[in-house]
């Protein structure tokens, strides 16, 4: 099956065909053997290419929150079966905006920035606890701390926004 992706405000040509035990995944025609196994909720463990890798994910219709070694990616998906063209207008006005949203169901544990704080990609931003693991949330890129929308010690669901940067 053949999809576009959006990752970073960078558009990819993604191929994957699934096989008994693999999937073969070609990423603008680079290709990587991919071994799935659903762990529970959301959580996945991933074997790239011989390279293990733990992931959280979630779904909103075609956008996902894609959680990887603490760092949090928001991955938008176009079916060309849809006919319907990529949503430009809605990138274009948020390119310089981030939502960060909860990834997975947890408590908040801390923040590492207040309002107002510039930031620069990757920096951490929050820390949520989730099936006994604390998980540091990073910045997708520059900016400044606009609103923090939940407290410490709130406990939030999967795609809950918890701060937004501009």
């Amino acid at each position: 099956m053949k999809r576009q992706i959006r990752v970073d405000n960078r558009t990819y040509q993604v191929e994957y065909e699934k096989t008994d035990d693999m999937v073969r995944v070609a990423v603008d025609e680079r290709l990587s053997l991919v071994d799935v196994s659903s762990v529970s909720g959301g959580f996945y463990s991933l074997l790239v290419n011989g390279s293990s890798h733990d992931v959280f994910v979630s779904r909103e219709k075609d956008h996902f929150s894609v959680v990887v070694a603490g760092r949090n990616i928001e991955v938008d998906f176009h079916d060309p079966r849809t006919r319907r063209p990529a949503e430009q207008g809605k990138h274009a006005a948020e390119a310089g905006r981030q939502i960060i949203r909860a990834p997975m169901a947890g408590r908040i544990v801390r923040f590492q920035v207040d309002k107002g704080d510039l930031v620069k990609d990757g920096d951490g931003l929050v820390v949520l606890e989730a099936m006994k693991m604390e998980n540091e949330l990073k910045s997708q890129g520059m900016g400044q701390i606009k609103e923090i929308l939940v407290a410490e010690n709130d406990v939030v669901t999967p795609g809950q926004h918890l701060m937004i940067i501009e």
